[in-house]
């Protein structure tokens, strides 16, 4: 994810890339609040296997993300479910991830967190 602030310039959004090797269409990706609550989901018609995908994260999102960190934790609650249609078995995948956050040293007294969904 990245997440980043440049004067009048705000990124957050999370990247994806090359989601079912480029087979994968009709990508739905939502992200839960534990297990069940969705709090933010995005439709996607198709990754190309050599691009990604910058997909905006909401504000719910973003402040679970502050809460995980402010609390020193570095496994969040939140869970990513994407669900798509691989293009040549035409049959519905699901995969879920969860989200854990690194910490890496500071850089220019800013704090630098590596975010996974694994």
């Amino acid at each position: 994810m990245n997440s980043a602030t440049e004067e009048h310039h705000h990124k957050d959004y999370i990247k994806l890339y090359n989601l079912g090797g480029g087979a994968a269409k009709k990508i739905t990706r939502e992200v839960l609040w534990g297990n069940d609550k969705v709090i933010q989901k995005k439709y996607v018609n198709i990754l190309p296997s050599k691009e990604g995908y910058m997909l905006p994260i909401n504000k719910n999102v973003y402040e679970e993300l502050e809460r995980t960190i402010e609390n020193n934790g570095y496994e969040a609650d939140l869970n990513v479910r994407m669900t798509y249609y691989h293009n040549v078995s035409r049959k519905q995948q699901e995969v879920i991830l969860k989200g854990q956050i690194d910490r890496f040293n500071t850089y220019n007294n800013k704090e630098i967190y590596d975010l996974q969904f694994i």
